[in-house]
Order: C-alpha cells, then structure tokens, then sequence
C-alpha cells in the first residue's frame, strides 16, 4: 500500500531525527529527513512534501529563516509546517506563529502529542490524499469513520486508531509490542498484551469478523495480527 502522506523533517538531532522518523513510518507515511536549509533546498529540486516538521536551531540558516522563505515561496506557502523546538518562550511561539507555522510543539513531545499534531495538520491536505481502502473496508481518518460495504461501523477512538495502523501495515504481520508502542505509546517493555487481545476481540466482533474464517483481521500466531489487503 502506498504512502498516505509525505512528510519532510528539518532536524540536525540525529536522536530526535531517528525518532520523529520512526513515528511518520509508524503513521503509514513517507517521512525525509534534511540537516539544514541547503539539504532542503537539493531536496526541493525532487518535489514537494505534504508536511514539513521543523527545527529553530540549526547549522547556516535558523527555522525561523526557513519558514519564511518557505511562506513566501508560492511553491510552498500552502504547504503546512510544524514547528519542533526546544525553545518554548511565549516569544518564540508567537513569532513562529506569526511566520505562518501551522503549529508549535516544544521539545521533549510525547509520541501521541506528535502523532495528534501532525493529523490536525494534515486536515489541510485533500481528504482523498488519506483515505484508505482495502477492499470492502474503507477508512476516512479526517472523519475518523469506518466503513465496512459501505455502511458505517461505531468504533471507539482507540479502536480506530488500531485499525487504522493495521490498515497502514496491510499485508504485513504486526507485533502485540509494535501495537502497544504504536497505537498505545508504551515507550518501554510491559506485559499489556491483554490490552491489545482486548480490542482484537472487539473489532472483529464490530466487524462481523469471523476468527476462524477472517475477512479482516488475522491472528498470526507467536506474533500478533495482520489486516488482509482485501
């Protein structure tokens, strides 16, 4: 399955760049990471992302040069960007504001605080561009809404979430720690396996699912689950 959304970082961090990587891979999107502006600038010259995730503090030009010259560029001024700083002065986030960011997130975030801020800027982007479809299931993240043949089926917020995760991995075995790290943001090793059993059982049951003869999710056995392509 393709992509959902591309994603450029602007982040000279190597331990925050592989993080913040991690978590665009983790939201089935397509995530490039540039050091600095004249990274970004070769990157230019090979198109254009959905959504820019920038740094203040870096080598030659700051964020906040960049964001400006991204504003006034009409190639780029649509183009939603998030600021990640470390900087969290009132100052700091009304001027970056005022330079036409999307959003400011002070440095250290959570996994989810990131993860809820980039969907909220990427409702800016054709709703089309992040709808998924996998056969008779249908899922349209913007409205957080599931579709099975067509007819609406009530989930829960964290229900949705896991089905949207596993709906970006379509085809591809999904570990019960990958799930409790991605979906559920445990940072280190728990035994919450349950967590995930839990709204396993559920979801099928909302989908009509049968365990036996899945249409939707499958068990993989000594692993965790994997959503079939349809």
């Amino acid at each position: 399955m393709n992509a959902l959304a591309t994603i450029w970082t602007v982040e000279d961090e190597d331990t925050i760049g592989i993080l913040i990587e991690r978590i665009i891979q983790s939201m089935g999107h397509a995530g490039v990471r540039c050091q600095d502006a004249a990274e970004l600038e070769k990157q230019m010259k090979k198109g254009l992302p959905d959504l820019m995730l920038l740094d203040l503090m870096l080598r030659g030009k700051t964020g906040y040069q960049i964001l400006a010259e991204w504003k006034a560029d009409i190639r780029t001024r649509h183009i939603p960007v998030i600021i990640l700083s470390a900087r969290s002065t009132e100052t700091d986030k009304v001027k970056g504001l005022d330079l036409g960011a999307e959003d400011y997130v002070t440095k250290p975030f959570s996994v989810r605080e990131l993860k809820a801020r980039i969907n909220t800027a990427l409702r800016r982007v054709s709703p089309e561009a992040l709808r998924v479809e996998l056969g008779a299931l249908v899922l349209e993240p913007e409205r957080r809404r599931a579709l099975v043949d067509g007819s609406a089926v009530e989930l829960t917020q964290q229900e949705f979430e896991l089905l949207h995760y596993l709906a970006r991995h379509a085809g591809r075995a999904v570990t019960r720690a990958q799930l409790l790290q991605d979906v559920w943001g445990y940072q280190a090793e728990t035994d919450a396996s349950r967590t995930v059993d839990f709204h396993i059982r559920s979801l099928r049951r909302k989908l009509s699912d049968d365990v036996r003869n899945p249409r939707f999710i499958q068990t993989v056995h000594g692993s965790g689950y994997m959503l079939l392509e349809g």
